[in-house]
């Protein structure tokens, strides 16, 4: 069977919302509705814990919901004839992972488990790491999924595989919003790959503000698109991927970075 081509353009749906807290219901009911605007896209990202926003707490309820989450993101997947990623809580026996779940209109899923816990907020005191890093393959274009926290890790981020994009799904509080900004661009800029964040907006049950401000980033560092900071709203943003794979082949500056390898 012929390779296939990697595709020379990628329509990204960045799916910035308002989530209600521990409700896992009535966050599906209204993912449903935005999606509507997310017709086109062939990449929909969703926040992190989309359907539950950030409650550690309510860990084992939220779990329990799994299956239904999943059920729904394939549904959307093959309704939109997308690749569409965001995270939830998973239950394995006794531990718990933070799981970025992402669905393909095929009707096959993969999942790649938060690596990098805020121990300041006691996510490590609930949530087991992920020892794997994932490449997800659509139309001959490699993704890298992460989880908000891991962005302030760029050995972690770091591309020796090669990726196009890495997408960094999240629950990112306003008072460290310049970080998220900086570190977005950081990330594509020293990978030489498209940098896709996306983050809630509003305040959750712990009283936290979320600005938003998801964005895509080029390799060369800038800001091709994204969604306005504080809006429930959806975005569509082109990414030129043959020319972000020319840049790679005409400013190789990856081939000169020292070798190592993560412990697990």
């Amino acid at each position: 069977m012929e390779e296939k081509l990697p595709a020379d353009k990628l329509v990204a749906a960045l799916v910035q919302a308002r989530l209600e807290w521990e409700n896992v219901p009535a966050n599906l009911e209204r993912f449903d509705e935005r999606l509507e605007k997310a017709a086109g896209a062939e990449l929909i990202v969703l926040p992190e814990l989309f359907a539950s926003g950030f409650s550690m707490e309510a860990k084992v309820r939220v779990a329990s919901f799994y299956e239904e989450i999943v059920g729904k993101m394939l549904g959307w997947s093959a309704r939109y004839d997308a690749l569409l990623v965001g995270s939830t809580v998973y239950r394995a026996g006794d531990l718990f992972f933070n799981r970025l779940v992402a669905t393909f209109p095929d009707g096959d899923a993969r999942h790649y488990d938060k690596r990098h816990r805020f121990a300041m907020g006691g996510e490590d005191r609930h949530f087991a790491a992920g020892r794997e890093q994932v490449i997800l393959l659509y139309k001959g274009i490699k993704i890298a999924p992460f989880i908000c926290y891991d962005l302030r890790f760029p050995v972690w981020s770091r591309n020796t595989a090669g990726y196009d994009a890495a997408i960094y799904v999240a629950n990112w509080p306003e008072s460290r919003r310049e970080a998220w900004q900086v570190l977005l661009k950081a990330r594509a800029i020293e990978n030489q790959a498209y940098a896709i964040g996306v983050n809630r907006v509003g305040t959750d049950g712990h009283g936290a503000r979320h600005a938003g401000d998801s964005a895509v980033i080029s390799p060369k560092g800038e800001r091709v698109g994204g969604v306005d900071s504080w809006k429930d709203e959806v975005a569509l943003v082109e990414m030129d991927m043959a020319a972000a794979r020319d840049f790679r082949q005409r400013f190789p500056v990856l081939r000169d970075g020292d070798s190592f390898q993560v412990e697990r």
